[in-house]
């Protein structure tokens, strides 16, 4: 600690942000720690703070100034912090905003200083990056986030920790009010520049700090810890939950060529609460792949449907992604790969002629052979089949096409079904319900239902007709035998 301080305040500020540097780790002597200034109260505290803990620690220090170029004073401000840091013989970077933006100025020049940040920790090798941020920002901020609202971890504030580029990014003043700042800058009579731009109530930050924190200091002087505890809280019950349900993603989802894939009975045995977490979890996990960014709006959405007892919905999430239940499967797939799902529409039936094979698109053909001629043709083994025996006159004729609406099969001697209500009860999902073909005799009668079951209608054997097998192949994507 440094003795030459007598000031109650300073000494004892100064005892507590060293034993928490140490305690946490960010203050050791192997650490290349950068620190951003900007000028303010806040940061100049944390400089003169980390002055004093390098004479206990024997850390190395640099300091970054972003001269955002917004405001007339920002030129003699930056050639203050200069002066100062070498005086002290501290390490000093100088970025100037060059272009700066002219509408979401707040967020564009946020993104501007974390961008050269993390440059610079890669550049030059620091592992550590420090912000002022303090406990009044973390209520300001913690208040926003309620006010526009969001989900349960965004409500924890800001954090006191993170992974940043090549290293941390650590915001050690959090546990610090705004008045002990300025209790303390004034003791070790430090200078420092106020931004006049914080004081204007048509930002949301402003007005909440100048009207609505001084009103819950009033009801309660306690509220900055009370705040403290709720986002450290808030933290907490994040990570539990996050980790139970990664959990369950890691045991459950499986990760195909378009997306995310899980059992239907992961979602159904949940209860409410489970199912809301285990989807905002799930999406945030899945971002890595997706960029999928989902709402509170969308999840109430998809609550809706697994509530619902269809076997088959979908859901647009966005212009690439959906989620969607195919029976016992649910998936979070791309747009594209299930609207150009590649199914020939037949509007006419076209005669399926004996001994030859006939190529209904790139991934199905169909043939009506002779239990001779059929063996040469089972020799594709990368593609499904599906076949069974045919008995026909020697003029019949069979037809084969797309289902059309009111399509019946007799499926044994005295059940007769709608082709829909077949897949309805045989829960086939939607995309291979129209890959379905129909072989259909002069009579329109369905003989068969590709790839899925034939009609009771073809079982018969007779000697005056002649016995072929109907052979069906198609590429693997849904598997058909008789039911």
């Amino acid at each position: 600690m440094d003795v030459s301080i007598k000031n109650q305040v300073s000494a004892e500020m100064q005892r507590m942000f060293i034993e928490q540097g140490k305690v946490k780790g960010y203050l050791a002597k192997e650490n290349h720690v950068l620190l951003a200034i900007s000028g303010g109260v806040d940061s100049m505290v944390l400089l003169d703070l980390m002055l004093a803990a390098k004479k206990e620690v024997a850390f190395s220090l640099g300091v970054v100034h972003i001269n955002h170029q917004l405001r007339p004073e920002s030129a003699d401000e930056a050639a203050y912090l200069k002066a100062y840091c070498q005086e002290r013989k501290i390490p000093f970077i100088l970025e100037a905003w060059k272009e700066p933006a002219t509408k979401g100025i707040e967020a564009a020049a946020r993104a501007f200083r974390y961008h050269t940040f993390a440059k610079i920790m890669h550049t030059d090798g620091y592992q550590v990056v420090m912000t002022a941020h303090h406990g009044n920002d973390q209520m300001e901020t913690i208040l926003m986030k309620i006010v526009r609202g969001g989900q349960l971890g965004t409500f924890a504030g800001i954090k006191e920790s993170q992974r940043f580029s090549n290293g941390q990014l650590i915001r050690p003043l959090l546990s610090f009010g705004k008045e002990q700042l300025y209790e303390y800058a004034a003791e070790q009579k430090l200078v420092y520049f106020e931004d006049q731009t914080n004081q204007e109530l048509n930002v949301q930050r402003n007005r909440i700090r100048h009207l609505v924190i001084p009103q819950l200091k009033q009801e309660n002087p306690q509220v900055l810890a009370h705040f403290q505890r709720f986002a450290q809280q808030i933290t907490w019950a994040d990570q539990l939950i996050k980790k139970q349900m990664k959990k369950v993603i890691e045991e459950q989802v499986k990760e195909t060529h378009d997306g995310f894939v899980f059992p239907w009975r992961v979602v159904q045995e949940m209860s409410l609460e489970e199912r809301y977490y285990f989807l905002y979890t799930l999406f945030d996990w899945a971002n890595r792949k997706t960029d999928l960014f989902i709402n509170e709006q969308q999840i109430d959405q998809l609550l809706e449907q697994v509530e619902r007892p269809k076997g088959q919905w979908q859901l647009t999430l966005d212009r690439s992604w959906v989620f969607q239940r195919v029976y016992e499967e649910v998936a979070l797939v791309r747009k594209n790969d299930v609207e150009n799902e590649p199914v020939e529409i037949i509007d006419r039936f076209i005669e399926i002629e004996p001994h030859k094979q006939i190529i209904l698109n790139e991934k199905a053909w169909v043939g009506l052979f002779t239990p001779d001629e059929v063996a040469e043709f089972r020799c594709i083994d990368e593609w499904g089949e599906f076949s069974h025996d045919v008995w026909l006159k020697p003029q019949q004729t069979l037809f084969i096409g797309k289902r059309q609406a009111g399509d019946r099969i007799q499926l044994n001697e005295k059940l007769t079904k709608k082709v829909s209500r077949y897949f309805i009860d045989k829960k086939i999902p939607d995309l291979q319900r129209k890959d379905a073909w129909v072989v259909k005799d002069e009579q329109k009668k369905i003989i068969s239902l590709l790839p899925f079951t034939y009609s009771h209608l073809s079982i018969g054997v007779e000697t005056d007709k002649i016995h072929y097998i109907l052979l069906y192949k198609y590429q693997k994507e849904a598997t058909g035998r008789r039911t």
